[in-house]
């Protein structure tokens, strides 16, 4: 069956930007049969460069002097297989007693006053909602499991052979890459046991990360399994000084844990993941645009401030943040999902 590819506007005229893709829910019943297809285009954040920009590089780079000094090839430092797409993460409409909600969230949807109905709020290409999704479903494995990508694939598209509009023979390019994964008749049933806890999928993200088997019924937001400390557990303790570099502890031993490049998530220093102490910020999230190997100054892209814009000072601990949203999408007709059916949910991103 031939797909449309769809293709969505940011800006205008020749200073707008286009982001051409879909994500697509095929939903079974329990014999496997299709009793529903969506398909709704994508929303590429301005993040997707970051995990694009690392992707190009190769894992090696050329030592002149290795080799016995006649030069050869030596991995860098940076792992790279940590931005690829690994996890398709889920949104769902509920309240905070785990009452399923609709069209009806405003958190996701706002009345249309002109058609009747109901219309998903806008997202920007940009770091909303702390670069995380609206309201996450939390893990419990394996009834709400971390999503993994069950199956990678390309479908190919068609250009012109030879000259356009010369010659009318055409070739096939394997251009269009599916990402895959199925929720199950068991899985995302709801925060309950019943049918009236079953919630309505609101959200869906494709996400790049470092690679993660299972993290049993943690109850948490999927974002923060991927934040990271030092290997006790805890942040790694630092100090500030009002100004956009921080500065590592004598004490920590693991002064490498954070790289140029990283994001961070400045945190109390007793505070962990899950605890979520951010120090009154308005964002808590940095990206680090200059950190020696070796080293114990951090410089970040701005001066960690609370939301009444006062310099952050004194000890603070950091979290590497791990948790990159490649694609970001609200769907304009929620998905009801119960254990009668299963949904196959693919993401496709057309490369051209």
């Amino acid at each position: 069956m031939s797909q449309q590819i769809l293709t969505e506007q940011y800006g205008h005229g020749n200073n707008g930007r286009s982001y051409r893709g879909e994500i697509e829910f095929e939903i079974r019943d329990r014999n496997k049969n299709t009793i529903g297809r969506i398909l709704e285009p994508n929303l590429v954040k301005i993040g997707a460069k970051e995990i694009l920009s690392h992707r190009i590089a190769y894992n090696k780079v050329w030592d002149p002097t290795a080799g016995s000094g006649v030069g050869a090839w030596v991995e860098h430092d940076i792992d790279l297989d940590e931005y690829a797409l690994k996890y398709i993460i889920f949104g769902a409409s509920f309240d905070e007693d785990g009452n399923p909600l609709s069209t009806a969230d405003t958190r996701y949807y706002t009345p249309d006053t002109v058609n009747g109905g109901y219309v998903p709020v806008q997202l920007g290409a940009g770091a909303q909602y702390d670069g995380g999704l609206i309201n996450p479903v939390p893990i419990a494995e394996p009834n709400r499991p971390l999503k993994r990508i069950e199956r990678i694939y390309f479908e190919s598209s068609y250009q012109p052979a030879g000259t356009p509009l010369l010659q009318e023979d055409v070739r096939a390019l394997n251009n269009v890459i599916v990402l895959e994964t199925t929720l199950t008749k068991e899985e995302y049933n709801g925060l309950g046991t019943t049918q009236s806890d079953y919630f309505t999928i609101t959200e869906v993200a494709l996400v790049g990360a470092r690679e993660i088997d299972s993290v049993g019924s943690c109850e948490c937001d999927p974002r923060d399994i991927f934040l990271t400390g030092v290997e006790t557990g805890g942040p790694l303790q630092c100090s500030a000084e009002g100004t956009a570099t921080i500065s590592i502890a004598i004490s920590e031993t693991e002064v490498d844990m954070i790289k140029e490049g990283d994001q961070i998530k400045i945190v109390a220093m007793d505070s962990t993941a899950a605890d979520d102490e951010i120090l009154d910020q308005l964002n808590p999230y940095y990206l680090v645009v200059s950190k020696a190997l070796g080293g114990r100054d951090i410089t970040l892209d701005r001066v960690p401030v609370d939301v009444d814009n006062n310099a952050i000072t004194g000890t603070i601990g950091i979290l590497r943040d791990g948790f990159r949203i490649f694609s970001h999408r609200i769907l304009k007709a929620p998905v009801q999902k119960s254990d009668e059916m299963e949904i196959i949910v693919r993401w496709r991103i057309i490369l051209g």
